[in-house]
C-alpha cells in the first residue's frame, strides 16, 4: 500500500510538472507569434508607405492627403498604431492630410495616397489574414481638370472606371481628392464624409440643409433635433455624423415619398426637422425643401457629361458657402407647433408624418 501511495505521488508530480511545462509552452510560442505579428504589422504599414513615397516622388505635409478605411476592416485595427507612427513620422496632421473612412467589415484594408501638385494618386490594398503583404498598387493621375477636359480624356477616364482600376472607389477617391486639392472642402464637411465614405451631392446637400437649420434654429444647450428624412438620399448621414440623430437613440426616422406625394409638397420636400428646446417649452415641425434643379443648372454641369463630372461639379458649388443663399436652394414649406404625442404620433410604424402633420391628405398617402 505504501509502495503504491509512493507511486501516485510521483504520478502526480510528473502531471503537474508537465502542465507546469506545457502552459510555459503555449505562453512562450504566444508571446513569440504575437511578437512576431506585431513586426509583421509594422513592417507592413512601413511599406505601404515607402511604396507611396516611392511612386509618388515623396509624401509632403503641403501637399499630401491619405485616405483609408484602416479601422473598419476585421481585424485591421492591429495595424492602427503603426499606421499612425508612420503616419506622424512624416509631419503630416490628422485634420489635414487625412480622411479614415468606414466601412464593412469584409471589405478590403486600403490605401489612397494623393499628391495635389501632380495630381497622381497611388492606391494600395492589402492582404493579412495569412501573410501581410501589399496584394494590389496602382498610380493614375486624378486630377478632375485634366480628366474631364476633352473627350478624348473623359473617355480614357471612363474606361478606368469601368475597369475599376481602384476596385470600386473611383468616383470616392476622384471627388474627395479633387475637393480637398481646391483648399475649400469644410473640415466639418469632411467628417461627415468618415460615415458616408464618399463624396456626392447628397451628402452636400445634406450639409448645406444643417447649416442652414442650425442658423435658423441654433442648436444650443437643451435643444434637439429630431430628423424625418423623408423622402431620403445620402443626406441622412450628415444628420448622424453632426447631430448624434442616430437611430438607436430615436433621432433619426428614413421612409420614402411618391412622385404624387412629393409633387404635392412642392415637388423638393427634403424632410421635417423637429425641433425641441427645453429651455423654452416648445417643439416645432420645420419642413424644409431642397431643389436640386438650382443646383443642376448652376454648377456648369452639361446634359451630357458623365455622372462623375456632373456630381462633382454640384459637389464644387454646393461647396462654396456663397452659393448657399441662392434663392429657392432651400425653403420652408411649414413651420408647426406640436406636442409629443403629435410626435410619437409621427413615429409610429405605418404612418405618413406629413400626414400627422396635415401636410398631405390622406387619400394621398399611398404608402403601405
Amino acid at each position: 500500500m505504501i509502495g503504491a501511495g509512493v507511486m501516485n505521488m510521483k504520478n502526480i508530480k510528473a502531471r503537474i510538472f508537465f502542465l507546469v511545462f506545457l502552459a510555459a509552452l503555449i505562453l512562450s510560442l504566444g508571446s513569440t507569434i504575437g511578437a512576431a505579428t506585431e513586426a509583421d504589422n509594422s513592417e507592413l504599414m512601413a511599406e505601404v508607405f515607402s511604396a507611396a513615397e516611392a511612386s509618388l516622388g515623396g509624401i509632403e505635409p503641403e501637399e499630401t492627403l491619405i485616405i483609408t478605411d484602416i479601422g473598419s476592416p476585421a481585424g485591421s485595427y492591429a495595424f492602427l498604431d503603426d499606421f499612425y507612427s508612420e503616419f506622424y513620422d512624416r509631419d503630416l496632421l490628422y485634420t489635414q492630410n487625412l480622411l479614415v473612412v468606414q466601412n464593412a467589415r469584409n471589405s478590403p484594408l486600403w490605401f489612397a495616397f494623393f499628391d495635389k501638385c501632380s495630381g497622381n494618386c497611388t492606391y494600395i490594398e492589402v492582404s493579412y489574414e495569412n501573410e501581410s503583404e501589399i496584394s494590389y498598387q496602382v498610380t493614375e493621375n486624378i486630377d478632375f481638370d485634366k480628366l474631364s477636359k476633352t473627350p478624348k480624356s473623359k473617355a480614357a477616364w471612363g474606361e478606368k472606371v469601368n475597369s475599376t482600376i481602384f476596385n470600386g472607389r473611383e468616383f470616392a477617391i476622384l471627388t474627395i481628392c479633387n475637393g480637398w486639392a481646391t483648399g475649400k472642402l469644410d473640415y466639418e464637411l469632411m467628417q461627415c464624409l468618415e460615415l458616408h465614405n464618399h463624396f456626392c451631392p447628397g451628402v452636400s446637400s445634406g450639409f448645406v440643409l444643417a447649416n442652414w437649420m442650425e442658423e435658423n434654429y441654433p442648436l444650443e444647450e437643451n435643444v434637439s433635433y429630431t430628423v424625418f428624412s423623408c423622402p431620403s438620399w445620402c443626406k441622412e448621414d450628415v444628420f448622424v455624423k453632426r447631430w448624434d440623430t442616430t437611430p438607436g437613440k430615436g433621432g433619426i426616422w428614413v421612409s420614402s415619398l411618391t412622385d404624387d406625394e412629393k409633387e404635392a409638397l412642392g415637388g423638393s420636400p427634403a424632410g421635417i426637422f423637429v425641433v425641441t428646446d427645453k429651455n423654452a417649452g416648445t417643439m416645432k415641425a420645420v419642413v424644409l425643401g431642397f431643389n436640386f434643379d438650382i443646383v443642376n443648372a448652376e454648377c456648369g454641369a452639361k446634359a451630357d457629361d458623365p455622372a462623375w463630372i456632373s456630381k462633382y461639379l454640384a459637389d464644387l458649388w454646393l461647396m462654396d458657402k456663397e452659393n448657399w443663399d441662392t434663392e429657392e436652394l432651400v425653403s420652408v414649406i411649414s413651420v408647426t407647433d406640436i406636442d409629443e404625442a403629435t410626435l410619437n404620433e409621427m413615429k409610429q410604424a405605418g404612418n405618413n408624418p406629413y400626414v400627422v402633420l396635415g401636410l398631405l391628405d390622406s387619400e394621398e398617402n399611398v404608402n403601405p
